[in-house]
């Protein structure tokens, strides 16, 4: 009998759980990593412009292939930016698997220098 409740008791808390973090601000995104002065992601299925990570990023280099859990929202500034919980390698990369106007982009905003390129961050 107890053991009956106590599985009961641990499903129903899942199933809260899930549906907390469901209603809840929490989203996943996939892209590619770019080290530069902070941080940066180009989202899949973005506008192809680079959206500023803060948070825990990892330590990757450029082109790599990441998921991201973020909070949902993106700041407006210019690049964009976001919040991020946690952030996970799926593939490894390099620096021709970002898309060079995105990386023109961050040279003509200054975020990016030749030498920092491909380095970790």
């Amino acid at each position: 009998m107890r053991k009956r409740i106590v599985a009961i008791l641990t499903a129903l808390v899942c199933l809260l759980a899930a549906g907390l973090f469901l209603l809840g601000p929490f989203r996943f995104g996939t892209g590619t990593y770019i080290a530069a002065d902070s941080p940066m992601i180009l989202l899949d299925g973005g506008a192809g412009e680079p959206v500023v990570m803060w948070g825990r990023t990892g330590n990757f280099q450029t082109g790599d292939r990441v998921l991201i859990l973020h909070n949902g929202t993106m700041m407006l500034s210019y690049p964009a930016q976001m919040s991020v919980y946690f952030c996970i390698r799926l593939k490894k990369g390099d620096i021709t698997d970002v898309p060079e106007e995105a990386m023109e982009l961050l040279r003509e905003m200054g975020w990016l220098e030749e030498k920092e390129l491909g380095q970790n961050q």
